[in-house]
C-alpha cells in the first residue's frame, strides 16, 4: 500500500511542477476530470521514474538528471509529441529543460531534501526563490496566443490550492517513503507494454520521426544508467530521502504560493509586459542540453576511474 501511496504523491509532485507551475492558470479546457487523467498519467510515469532511481542505483544529481531526462521524454515524446515539433531545440524544451531540471532536480530532490535535512530557514528560502520564479513566469502567458490574464484572484486561489496539494503530496511521499520500493515484474510489465502500444499505435502515426529519435535519446539513457548501475554499489536515493519533517517544514511550504502571489500581484498592479517566458526559455534550452551532457560525462567518467 504505501509503494501504491509513494507512486500517487510522486506523480502530484510532478503535476504541480510540471502542469500547474507551467500553465500557472487555470485553462478554459480544464476540469476536474482532466486534472484526475493527467494525475494519473503523471502517476504512470512516476512508476517509472522510481523504478529507474531504484534499479539503477541512482545515489547523486548526475544519473538522476538521467533519470529526469527519461521521464521527460516520455511525457513529451509519448504522452504528447512536443519532442519532435521544433527540433532539435524541442528535444530540451521540455523534456530536459522544464522535466529534468525542474521538476526532477527542483521539485522532486531539492525540495524532499530540504524538506528531511535543511534548516526551516532554508527551506523558506528555497520556497521563496520557487515562487519568485513562477510569479515571473506566469506572467508570460498575457502576451501568448494561448494563454490568458487570470486576475489576481484568480491565481492566488490557483496557486494556494495547488500548493496545498502538493504539500500534502510531499507529507503522503515523506511517509510512505520509509517502506522500500519495490519493483512489481507484473505491474512493470504492464506499463511498460502501455506505454509501447500508445508509442506504435497513437505517436509514431502522429509523428513519425518518433521511431528514429526516442529510441536514440532513450537509448544514451539506458548506456548512462547502466553504467551507473554496474559501478554503485546496494541503495540509491530512496533511501538517502528517508527521514521524517516536522509540520513547520510543511508549513513553510506556504511561503512559495505566498511569494509567487505576491509577485504576480506587484506585475499586475504595475502592468508589466516582461516577455519571462523567453528570458526562461532562453537559459534552460541549452542548459537542458549541456546537463545532460555533463551528466552523461559524470557518470561514465566515473566508471572509467572505478575500473582504473
Amino acid at each position: 500500500m504505501k509503494n501504491f501511496l509513494l507512486v500517487l504523491s510522486t506523480g502530484y509532485i510532478f503535476v504541480y511542477f510540471s502542469e500547474h507551475l507551467f500553465w500557472a492558470r487555470v485553462r478554459p479546457d480544464d476540469s476536474l476530470l482532466s486534472w484526475l487523467g493527467t494525475w494519473a498519467a503523471y502517476s504512470l510515469l512516476a512508476y517509472v521514474f522510481l523504478g529507474l532511481v531504484t534499479f539503477f542505483r541512482v545515489k547523486n544529481i548526475w544519473p538522476l538528471f538521467l533519470v529526469g531526462a527519461a521521464f521527460g521524454w516520455l511525457a513529451e515524446g509519448v504522452v504528447v509529441q512536443t519532442t519532435y515539433e521544433m527540433l532539435p531545440l524541442s528535444i530540451s524544451f521540455t523534456g530536459l529543460a522544464w522535466h529534468a531540471l525542474l521538476t526532477v532536480w527542483v521539485g522532486w530532490y531539492a525540495v524532499r531534501k530540504a524538506l528531511l535535512f535543511s534548516s526551516t530557514w532554508s527551506l523558506i528560502k528555497l520556497a521563496g526563490a520557487i515562487g519568485v520564479a513562477y510569479g515571473l513566469w506566469a506572467i508570460f502567458w498575457w502576451g501568448e496566443a494561448d494563454g490568458g490574464v487570470a486576475s489576481i484572484p484568480e491565481f492566488a486561489s490557483f496557486t494556494f490550492l495547488t500548493s496545498l496539494l502538493v504539500i500534502l503530496a510531499y507529507w503522503l511521499a515523506v511517509w510512505s517513503s520509509s517502506e522500500p520500493f519495490v519493483l512489481n515484474r507484473r505491474t512493470l510489465l504492464g506499463v511498460a507494454t502501455l506505454f509501447v502500444l500508445y508509442l506504435v499505435f497513437i505517436v509514431i502515426p502522429a509523428a513519425p520521426l518518433a521511431a528514429l529519435i526516442l529510441p536514440v535519446l532513450l537509448g544514451l539513457v539506458y548506456w548512462g544508467l547502466r553504467r551507473n548501475r554496474l559501478d554503485e554499489v546496494e541503495g540509491s536515493l530512496m533511501e538517502d530521502l528517508r527521514g521524517q519533517a516536522s509540520p513547520w517544514k510543511y508549513i513553510s511550504l506556504l511561503t512559495l504560493p505566498l511569494t509567487a502571489s505576491g509577485v504576480y500581484s506587484l506585475a499586475t498592479t504595475l502592468h508589466l509586459q516582461w516577455h519571462t517566458g523567453w528570458v526562461l526559455y532562453a537559459i534552460t534550452t541549452p542548459l537542458g542540453f549541456f546537463l545532460f551532457g555533463v551528466s552523461l560525462h559524470k557518470v561514465l567518467r566515473m566508471k572509467k576511474i572505478s575500473s582504473g
